[in-house]
């Protein structure tokens, strides 16, 4: 089956994206749909959103700022679109479509999953270092959007991931094809990308191609054996295997409180029970409100403690927000490094950090929340601090260089891709709030993290293995 064959049968929305079939934008205010002296001032209006947000991140965007640059008045704004964030959602559409459209080419013309990838894969990476603002749009200033802009990109995201997994399941019998979850692919470019726009550094983007594909082509298998990675194999059983209890960090609110009244307790305990109290308090209310509608003083009200009691640990929101991040971090670090030295040799390690990740997660909602969730709707410097468990997990992987002469010629990229796969699919369940059936997926991820190290053959006997002893 050739690829484009393929693209025939893909979901709507992915086909859409790839080849660039526009849905027509509804137009608002008296000038209705048709009137083709709008289309130059929408467009502007969409340029504008890419180029401010690309440049100074969208939560930092205000309508004013949009108008001025394209030129218009705010009330010319209003007449196309709703608020700020159906404009995010106009840009964001804009460059998805105009980026994935460049990928029609090498997707049709390809003949095998290596041919899709490396045209599919360097013409992304060109795609973006050339347009950096639209990148930063597509792959982080998104994340910051509100509910309309999450719905879309978790639209885009499935019906790609659709189409991932048809082209992988494909290919004709007796040639090989990728054993690995299509979210597993578009998770590690996400999160390479990602970094790279953060750090400025998309000038390096387009020299990644070949060391990307070297990671990709490490979980080539022969097409006849199907796909171990996305069959029920990869996935625990529960009633088999249920997941023991976590560690948790989840302090109800009745708990810790100070009594009322003269106490008498020293200063230092005090100190310590208000500022737990407003840094847990942060993650609850930021779970149910959103970062961007969470305010002080619904933390003080969630806390239990007086407005100055807050300004006497934080300055504002953004910095018990910001100690939230570290006391969750540090938290989760802490474990990850006990499960990963508890075991003595390098899958079984690699094993026990996934599985206490998994059941940390599964255990802490809000934590969790924060992390995956929260942190990408809070700015730049938020990112950053979420993403330091994922380069962390990085140096869980260190040892697979060793693991045979195979592993030893793949890139150092496979580690960041490798984690950034990891925390993608794990950051994808917790958006859609399925945190119980994380642990199922211990196998599914074992294998994303050691099959380039060990061959995904040798990686599938380990992790069969472990999950059939009950490893931890």
């Amino acid at each position: 089956m050739r690829y484009r064959q393929v693209l025939e049968v893909m979901p709507q929305p992915a086909r859409r994206i790839v080849r660039n079939e526009r849905e027509p934008q509804a137009r608002r205010g008296p000038g209705g749909p048709g009137r083709r002296s709008k289309a130059p001032q929408l467009e502007r209006l969409i340029d504008a959103m890419v180029e401010l947000s690309g440049q100074h991140g969208y939560q930092a965007v205000s309508i004013a700022q949009v108008s001025s640059r394209a030129g218009v008045s705010s009330a010319t704004f209003y007449e196309h679109f709703a608020d700020r964030e159906d404009c995010l959602l106009a840009a964001y559409r804009n460059v998805t479509e105009r980026t994935m459209a460049r990928l029609t080419g090498p997707l049709q013309q390809a003949e095998d999953w290596a041919q899709a990838a490396r045209g599919a894969f360097g013409e992304l990476l060109a795609s973006l270092q050339d347009d950096p603002n639209g990148a930063r749009v597509m792959f982080v200033e998104a994340l910051a959007g509100g509910e309309r802009v999450h719905e879309e990109l978790a639209e885009v995201t499935g019906a790609l991931e659709q189409t991932g997994e048809a082209l992988l399941d494909g290919v004709p019998v007796a040639e090989t094809t990728l054993d690995v979850p299509a979210r597993a692919l578009m998770g590690a470019v996400r999160g390479i990308v990602s970094r790279h726009l953060r750090t400025y550094t998309e000038d390096r983007l387009a020299g990644l191609t070949d060391d990307l594909l070297a990671w990709i082509g490490s979980y080539a298998v022969p097409a006849e054996g199907g796909r171990w990675s996305t069959s029920e194999a990869a996935l625990l059983s529960v009633p088999e295997l249920p997941p023991r209890q976590g560690p948790r960090q989840e302090l109800p609110p009745e708990l810790d409180r100070l009594p009322r009244g003269r106490h008498g307790l020293p200063a230092s305990v005090v100190a310590r029970s208000q500022r737990t109290r407003i840094v847990f308090a942060t993650c609850w209310v930021t779970m149910e409100k959103g970062y961007s509608n969470a305010t002080v003083a619904d933390i003080v009200a969630a806390a239990g403690v007086a407005k100055e009691a807050f300004y006497r640990h934080f300055h504002d929101k953004e910095e018990a927000f910001r100690e939230a991040q570290s006391y969750g971090t540090h938290f989760v670090l802490d474990t990850l490094v006990s499960a990963y030295f508890a075991a003595e040799g390098w899958p079984q390690r690699v094993w026990g950090a996934l599985g206490t990740l998994l059941e940390l997660v599964a255990a802490n909602p809000t934590l969790a929340h924060l992390r995956f969730v929260a942190s990408y709707t809070a700015g730049g410097d938020a990112i950053r601090r979420a993403e330091d468990v994922t380069r962390f997990f990085t140096f869980f992987l260190e040892e697979g260089y060793a693991q045979r002469p195979q592993a030893r010629e793949l890139p150092r990229l496979s580690s960041q891709a490798i984690a950034s796969a990891v925390f993608e699919i794990v950051q994808r369940e917790v958006a859609q709030g399925r945190l119980a059936e994380l642990p199922r997926l211990r196998p599914q991820l074992a294998y994303v993290a050691i099959a380039p190290f060990l061959g995904p053959e040798g990686a599938v006997a380990e992790i069969e293995a472990m999950a059939g002893r009950g490893a931890v």
